[in-house]
């Protein structure tokens, strides 16, 4: 999952939930029907379901998820004595125990170009997704042909062609394999999705945002590791 400076969101979607459910528990408390405690539950579900996809990988929410459909299973049923301790759970253990989670793979993930990441992070903390996405195309462009001293003039499958190609400027100095495979991977890259986001106005979800960046963040980082301009001056 990338974060960037993107999770901030993450952990104040969650502090909101748990804002939510705290009072939801003070409700439990007060005795409020099970009708008036359903609804706050179905909102909790709404906040739930929106923070999911923004998790990253190894983060588990199982026992959130367990709880609050035990909430709304007993809450349907008019039975809320059922379920206070599903609400006092999600309090005091599940929530805290996804925000620590959140913060150790904060750090864990933040493996990003540096570039990359000051650019890039600002325009996801501000949920500028297309616009970051095309920014990242921009950036790479401009390292490809920076490090391999390629015309500025190239770009799309034309400048990959000219560095990953077969007359490429990375002809018989990487082993053929590898440099086809850059090359398809990196024509991919502008032919699926940089033309999509360049040609139209997009809405994009959340998941191909990650996944382009992702990539993109990748590339940017195993670039440095072939011979460049710089390295055969």
């Amino acid at each position: 999952m990338l974060f960037l400076d993107y999770e901030p969101r993450i952990l104040i979607e969650l502090g909101h939930l748990r804002e939510l459910a705290c009072r939801v528990q003070v409700k439990f408390a007060s005795g409020a029907s099970a009708e008036e405690l359903l609804q706050d539950v179905e909102v909790l579900q709404v906040m739930f379901q929106r923070i999911v996809p923004m998790l990253p990988g190894g983060v588990s929410v199982a026992n959130l998820r367990r709880h609050l459909d035990f909430l709304e299973y007993y809450l349907n049923r008019n039975q809320p004595e059922s379920c206070r301790e599903d609400i006092a759970d999600i309090c005091r253990v599940d929530i805290p125990k996804v925000d620590q989670a959140l913060r150790v793979a904060v750090v864990e993930v933040q493996q990003y170009d540096s570039e990359f990441a000051d650019k890039i992070g600002p325009l996801l903390r501000d949920q500028h997704f297309d616009s970051a996405v095309r920014k990242a195309f921009v950036m790479l462009k401009e390292r490809l042909v920076r490090l391999f001293g390629v015309s500025s003039s190239f770009d799309g499958t034309e400048l990959v062609n000219a560095i990953f190609g077969s007359k490429g400027q990375l002809m018989g100095k990487i082993p053929d394999a590898e440099r086809q495979a850059m090359r398809d991977l990196l024509a991919g890259l502008y032919g699926v999705f940089r033309n999509h986001y360049s040609h139209q106005d997009v809405v994009p979800r959340w998941s191909e945002v990650a996944s382009v960046l992702g990539m993109i963040n990748w590339v940017l980082q195993r670039l440095e590791g072939f011979p460049t301009i710089a390295a055969t001056v």
